[in-house]
């Protein structure tokens, strides 16, 4: 489906603008080099011949999943939805239903580590070893950043809420207010934390992909084991919310959390799997923003891509988490204050589900 661009805001000029002057700037550059470029790189594009293996545009052609058995989407929601798929993860587990035995998981923000943890095995030996809701929140506070936005990060998410498409130049004027934001705890400290959480260093399988966006050219990043990133460098920049924290290199790329796009889950990547569980904090719909479960205004395609999977022969359940009984909105999905009764909530929702996802994983 293609989104139909609105009538430009002065925003978007001057953002245009912007990139426009960086492109000549880099033309002008190239052409004082010895050996003169053959072709001139359009404003925001890749230059031709860099080819990291980083960059996929939706759709993933061919996609990672196509011949294998399951596929695993954990969309991205923040500390409140890594809480909740914590404590859902834990009774399935117990009932016989192992998410961990995906043959390839996809995670986004949140679910890059949720993701990470359960492909490596180490979401059942911290279960093993620690009390679900005596120190799992303690845990989870770590990765929560300061709630008091400076005037730098508050511009960074106004701009993030208030697009209303995804074209690939409003996901490089995010990207450039990400850029521009001064965070105080720092890229580095976050990945520390991060790994902290799920362990430092080598990739926990080669099932396992992240997510992210590229906040100068706009373009959709997903990370696998080749690419030889450390995990926590990867998830980090897969949660890099602009506005709160990072932007996070991978590579020579500065890069942000990968749902500032049209997705936050990314079901492209398990396409052609035979079955596909996909989780998402909400159900895509335009609501998601007030109600406090989505960052971004850009419409999302989540329910045409369970359209795509299906249609492509993928047997697919779709897991909407939403908002706890009673609870009309939420303030913000990053609030350590969420993350207890986001844990009870998801493990009251996973003893529920727990006969369906047998009868569907198993």
């Amino acid at each position: 489906m293609t989104d139909t661009p609105p009538t430009k805001t002065r925003r978007h000029l001057l953002a245009t603008g912007a990139a426009t002057a960086l492109a000549l700037g880099a033309a002008a550059t190239a052409r004082a080099q010895t050996t003169p470029p053959t072709a001139t790189t359009p404003t925001g594009a890749t230059p031709a011949g860099w080819n990291d293996g980083l960059a996929h545009p939706i759709p993933y052609t061919p996609p990672p999943g196509a011949g294998k058995e399951r596929g695993l989407a954990l969309g991205g929601g923040g500390v409140y939805l890594l809480s909740w798929m914590m404590g859902y993860f834990h009774p399935l587990k117990q009932g016989g239903v192992d998410l961990a035995t995906a043959d390839i998981i996809v995670g986004t923000s949140a679910g890059s580590m949720a993701g990470a943890m359960l492909a490596g095995g180490r979401l059942w030996r911290l279960t093993g070893e620690l009390d679900l809701l005596g120190d799992f929140p303690k845990i989870f506070a770590e990765l929560v950043p300061a709630l008091q936005a400076n005037e730098s990060q508050q511009r960074a998410r106004r701009m993030a809420v208030d697009a209303s498409d995804a074209e690939p130049a409003t996901i490089r004027a995010i990207g450039r207010a990400a850029m521009a934001s001064h965070n105080p705890d720092g890229a580095a400290g976050y990945a520390t934390t991060i790994g902290h959480l799920i362990g430092n260093g080598g990739w926990p399988s080669p099932k396992l992909h992240t997510t992210a966006n590229d906040c100068y050219s706009g373009e959709r990043l997903v990370v696998s084991q080749s690419a030889g990133i450390a995990i926590e460098t990867a998830c980090a920049a897969s949660s890099s919310l602009p506005g709160s924290m990072g932007p996070t290199w991978l590579k020579d790329r500065l890069c942000m959390d990968g749902g500032i796009c049209q997705t936050s889950t990314h079901c492209d990547v398990v396409a052609g799997t035979r079955r596909a569980l996909v989780i998402s904090l909400s159900d895509g719909g335009p609501q998601a923003v007030t109600q406090g479960l989505r960052t971004s205004g850009m419409p999302n395609t989540l329910q045409q891509e369970v359209r795509d999977l299906e249609a492509g022969g993928t047997r697919t359940r779709l897991v909407v988490v939403g908002l706890p009984p009673g609870v009309d909105s939420i303030d913000s999905i990053m609030d350590p204050k969420w993350i207890t009764p986001m844990l009870k909530y998801g493990r009251e929702r996973g003893a529920a589900d727990l006969a369906g996802m047998k009868a569907f994983w198993n």
